[in-house]
C-alpha cells in the first residue's frame, strides 16, 4: 500500500519570501552603490590620476583606428597625415600626429618605436617627437626640420655671432619672443578694452548690426569677471570667433548659457533708453554700460558661467591656443566642459589631430573612473549576496520542480500499527 508523509516541508513559501524579499532589497542596493561611485558627491569627469590614465588609454584606441586601413599600413597612414599637415602649415598638428605616434604604428614599427623611446637619452614629450620623427620618410623628416628651426638657429648656421657684431642677440630675441607668441595661452587678446566696448553697446541700443552674444560675453568678461575667469572668455570668444567651418557646438551652448545669464531684452531697454541720441564713446557713456551691466544680471546665475570660464582657461594652459580651441569647439552642455578639461589634462596637443580626423568623438575619450573607498566594498559586497540569494533561491526551486517527493511504499503491518495506535 502507498501513501504519502502527512505534512511536508513549506519549501515553496519560504522559497518565495526570500526570493520577493531578495528582488526588493537588490535595486535598492544597486542604486545605492551607483550614487556612491558617480553621484553627486563629487563631480563627474573628475581629473583624477586614475582618469587621466584611463582617458589616454582611450585616446591611444583613437588613434589606433583612424591609422588602420586594409589596404595600407600604420606607418604610411601616419606618414601621409604628417605630409598633409605639412602642406597645410598645422604645425600643431603635425606635433600631435608625432605624439600620438606609439599608438598609432602597429606590429613591427610600434615595438621598435616604444624600445627606441626607452632608450633615448632624453625625457618627455621632446624626447617622444625626436624618436618619431626617425620614422618618417627622409624627404618629411628634411621638411618637418626645415620648419621646425628657430630663427635663432638659422642665424647661428649662415653667420656666425663674430661675423655681425651686436647681431646674435637680437635674432636670440626675436626667436624667444616669436616662441612666446605661439605658445602663449590666450588672454585677453580678444575681449577688447572698454572703450570698444562702450562703443558697440551704444551702436546695439541705436539697433546697429551688432553681435549679440560676442558683445554680451566681452561685457561680462571686462566688467564683471576677476582676471582667471576673464582669461577664460577670451578663450571662449576666440572659440565663437575662429571657428567657422561647419557646425560648432560650442557656439549654440554659449549662446543659450549667456541668455540665460543675461536678461538680453532688458539690457537692450535700458541701453537704448541711456543711448537714443549718444554716438561713440565718452567716459560717461561707459559709466552707463558698466551700471547697466552689474545692476542687470543676476550675481547667482553669474558664477557658474564664470566657473565654467575658468575652466576653460586651464584648458587653454595645459595645452596651447589652437589645442583648446579644438577641445572646446565640441563642448554641447554643462557635462562636456569637464569632459573637456580632462581630455586638455591628459592629452596636450594630442587633441588636435583626434579633433581634426575624429572630432565627434573627442570628448568620449574622458573617462571616469570609481574610487573604492571601504563603504563602497561593503556596499558592492552586500549586492553581490543579494545578486547570489536570487541565483540560489531560483536554482533550489527549478531543481525541487524535478525531485519532488516520491510516493514511499509501508508494509501493511506497519499501517495497522499506525491504526491501532491512533485508536
Amino acid at each position: 500500500m502507498n501513501r504519502r508523509r502527512k505534512r511536508r516541508l513549506p519549501f515553496a513559501a519560504y522559497a518565495a519570501l526570500i526570493f520577493n524579499a531578495a528582488l526588493c532589497v537588490t535595486p535598492f542596493m544597486a542604486s545605492h552603490v551607483m550614487s556612491t561611485a558617480y553621484g553627486d558627491k563629487r563631480p563627474a569627469f573628475q581629473a583624477t590620476p586614475e582618469a587621466i590614465t584611463a582617458t589616454r588609454q582611450a585616446m591611444d584606441t583613437r588613434f589606433q583606428q583612424i591609422s588602420s586601413r586594409p589596404d595600407k599600413a600604420s606607418r604610411e597612414v601616419w606618414a601621409e597625415m604628417i605630409r598633409t599637415s605639412l602642406e597645410e602649415k598645422e604645425m600643431r598638428r603635425v606635433r600631435g600626429l608625432l605624439l600620438g605616434a606609439p599608438a598609432m604604428l602597429d606590429g613591427k614599427d610600434g615595438d621598435a618605436l616604444r624600445a627606441r623611446i626607452a632608450v633615448a637619452s632624453g625625457s618627455g614629450e621632446d624626447a617622444l617627437i625626436d624618436a618619431a620623427v626617425a620614422y618618417l620618410p627622409e624627404d618629411l623628416q628634411d621638411e618637418y626640420d626645415r620648419r621646425t628651426t628657430t630663427l635663432q638657429s638659422i642665424f647661428t648656421a649662415s653667420a656666425p655671432a663674430s661675423a655681425v657684431p651686436g647681431a646674435a642677440p637680437a635674432a636670440a630675441t626675436t626667436s624667444l619672443a616669436v616662441a612666446r607668441d605661439n605658445d602663449a595661452p590666450i588672454e585677453l587678446n580678444r575681449l577688447g578694452d572698454l572703450p570698444q566696448h562702450t562703443r558697440t553697446a551704444v551702436g546695439w541700443a541705436n539697433d546697429d548690426h551688432t553681435d549679440v552674444t560676442s558683445f554680451l560675453l566681452s561685457g561680462i568678461g571686462l566688467i564683471l569677471a576677476d582676471p582667471e575667469a576673464r582669461a577664460g572668455a577670451s578663450v571662449a570668444i576666440s572659440t565663437f570667433l575662429t571657428r567657422k567651418e561647419g557646425a560648432v557646438p560650442f557656439k549654440l551652448y554659449l549662446q543659450q548659457r549667456i541668455e540665460d545669464v543675461v536678461p538680453v531684452a532688458e539690457m537692450k531697454r535700458l541701453l537704448a533708453a541711456e543711448f537714443r541720441n549718444e554716438v561713440g564713446y565718452s567716459p560717461k557713456n561707459a559709466e552707463v554700460v558698466d551700471r547697466v551691466f552689474r545692476t542687470s544680471i543676476d550675481k547667482e546665475k553669474l558664477e557658474p558661467l564664470l566657473a565654467e570660464f575658468r575652466i576653460l582657461r586651464e584648458i587653454a594652459q595645459d595645452t596651447s591656443n589652437e589645442s583648446a580651441v579644438a577641445i572646446i569647439s565640441r563642448i554641447k552642455d554643462r557635462a562636456d566642459v569637464n569632459r573637456a578639461q580632462l581630455v586638455a589634462r591628459a592629452g596636450g596637443d594630442r587633441v588636435v589631430p583626434l579633433a581634426d580626423y575624429d572630432g565627434e568623438n573627442l570628448l568620449d575619450t574622458a573617462r571616469t573612473t570609481v574610487t573604492w573607498t571601504n563603504a563602497l566594498r561593503m556596499q558592492v559586497a552586500g549586492l553581490l549576496a543579494c545578486l547570489a540569494l536570487l541565483g540560489f533561491v531560483a536554482v533550489s526551486v527549478f531543481w525541487k520542480s524535478f525531485t519532488r517527493d516520491k510516493p514511499k511504499k509501508v508494509s501493511a503491518v506497519y499501517l495497522m500499527d499506525d491504526y491501532s495506535a491512533a485508536s
